[in-house]
């Protein structure tokens, strides 16, 4: 068995962004257990499976925004060491990361010596969910003071960190037409450019995705998805010019494709995707309260119960 990358659920559904092509709501939030301990246990056969299956890449990730629970994220860290995982990425809209970034302090705590603790505790990529560098589709899509994106970047570099932005394209935001979003290979080519100049690290791009129908939990946002999601034709075009002019350095097992484009790391993605392989797990997943499963859309992909132990 070959395991991509363990991600680990932090938090709750609670989210301070307000995406209406959300993942995490058309794949359900009824599997999320309440606040409680953590599992160690389970944590550490999670953690120990990965290892055994040559996971070089954790996920600090959530149904809702994991950085609301800053404190949680410290004790993942924490359990994590022991198992000396090369990469460790907390996957984020890093709206609490911008403000601080610009000089405000956060409701949620989140101070420039937490991140600096992450650091040195093993934390080595923050992942920046967006839709591009377009200030104002940001805006309509995340929140209304939507912090200065490349002053995210610089900020986080300043602390030591590797970014990636993880763009989700759609063909566009807001009613009828509204703000064009990442929907061509011109755009494309704009957000490249845009990432060499604010020096993103790195840079990936999925279309925004629906789960199978008799899996969506949502019924609103699976409609959004496909009212702004992106035409076969228009993913197509995509993907053909960025293989057609870029490197291709790496492949990955679930189907995404790593490129040099004018110097500049892209992989093109999917959020959705099962790898065909069935000795093949792209994620293994860890809940809080020691649930362990392998795909998001489907609740019988299931290793272990979630049970909190009586003490």
């Amino acid at each position: 068995m070959q395991i991509n990358t363990f991600s680990i659920v932090v938090g709750t559904k609670a989210c301070n962004a307000k995406c209406p092509f959300c993942v995490s709501r058309m794949t359900g939030f009824d599997i999320m257990p309440e606040r409680g301990a953590i599992n160690t246990h389970n944590f550490a056969k999670a953690a120990r499976l990965a290892q055994l299956a040559g996971t070089t890449t954790v996920l600090l990730t959530g149904k809702g925004e994991p950085i609301l629970y800053p404190g949680e994220i410290t004790e993942y860290l924490e359990l994590l060491a022991p198992y000396q995982f090369p990469f460790i990425e907390l996957q984020t809209n890093a709206l609490d990361i911008g403000r601080l970034a610009a000089g405000e302090t956060p409701k949620t705590g989140l101070s420039v010596d937490t991140l600096k603790h992450w650091y040195e505790l093993g934390l080595t990529t923050i992942a920046i969910s967006t839709v591009g560098h377009n200030p104002e589709a940001n805006r309509q899509v995340y929140h209304a003071d939507y912090p200065e994106l490349g002053k995210t970047v610089q900020f986080l570099h300043t602390l030591g960190f590797t970014v990636r932005l993880c763009v989700m394209m759609l063909d566009h935001v807001g009613d009828e037409l509204g703000i064009p979003g990442v929907n061509d290979t011109w755009r494309v080519q704009n957000l490249i450019n845009w990432c060499r100049t604010n020096k993103v690290d790195q840079l990936t791009i999925r279309p925004i995705r629906k789960p199978d129908d008799a899996v969506s939990h949502s019924d609103d946002t699976s409609d959004y998805v496909a009212k702004h999601g992106l035409s076969k034709d228009q993913e197509t075009a995509i993907r053909d010019w960025c293989l057609k002019t870029g490197k291709t350095v790496l492949m990955l097992s679930h189907g995404a494709a790593v490129l040099d484009i004018a110097g500049q790391n892209v992989c093109i993605s999917d959020c959705l995707t099962v790898p065909e392989d069935p000795d093949h797990i792209r994620t293994l997943i860890f809940y809080s309260d020691g649930r362990v499963a392998y795909t998001w859309q489907y609740d019988g992909a299931l290793l272990l119960g979630g049970w909190r132990p009586n003490n």
